[in-house]
Parts: C-alpha cells; sequence; structure tokens
C-alpha cells in the first residue's frame, strides 16, 4: 500500500519541530530571534507547529536561517528526503559539487539500462 505524502503545512510542522528542538531552542526563543517578539512570536511558532497557521515564505526563511538548516529541509517531504538536505547542506561547495556529478552519473546509468 502507497503511502500518501502528508499535506505541506503538517510537513513543515513536522520538519520546524524537528529542527527548533535540534538546536535547543523553545517556541519563545525561536520567535524572538527571528524577530517576533517572546510572546507574539512563541504563540506564531506554536501555531505553525500546531499547523493552525501558515508561514509565509519570508517568516519560513529567517526560521530556517535561525536554526542552520537550508530551507528546503522545512519542506522536505520524506525523513531520507530531509537527512540527504542536511548532509549535503554541510558539505563544502566543491564536495557537493562532485556528489551531484557523481549522482547524475548514478541516475544516467540507470536510465540507459
Amino acid at each position: 500500500m502507497t503511502t500518501l505524502p502528508l499535506p505541506t503545512l503538517a510537513v513543515f510542522a513536522k520538519r520546524l519541530k524537528q529542527a527548533r528542538h535540534a538546536r535547543g531552542l523553545s517556541q519563545r526563543e525561536l520567535g524572538d530571534h527571528i524577530g517576533l517578539g517572546k510572546q507574539v512570536g512563541s504563540t506564531r511558532i506554536n501555531r505553525y507547529e500546531q499547523q493552525k497557521a501558515r508561514c509565509d515564505m519570508d517568516t519560513a526563511a529567517r526560521i530556517a536561517k535561525e536554526l542552520g538548516v537550508p530551507l528546503a529541509f522545512l519542506f522536505a517531504e520524506s525523513d531520507t528526503l530531509a537527512e540527504m538536505i542536511l548532509a549535503f547542506s554541510k558539505l563544502t561547495k566543491t564536495d557537493q559539487g562532485k556528489l551531484l556529478a557523481e549522482l547524475k552519473k548514478k541516475i544516467a546509468s540507470k536510465s540507459d539500462k
């Protein structure tokens, strides 16, 4: 049986909470660090994590920057893709280029078969 992907709001909520916990930040601290203030920020981050509010892209980008994750991580539909995005982002630009070339080569060789 195929599992349907989570709705975007649920994916964002899951990844936000995951990254926030990994950084050891409370909702209040994260909200304050991205410029929303402690009280408003706490409420807003909680609403994002509870899927009660949609985050605009500028705020999502500030959240990603503060949490030290690529913006794409917050929208990765699978855990494997999320892990790959995080791992890839930690490589140097040179190593990213090499790995990307290897992946493209592997994909091309599979399509030739």
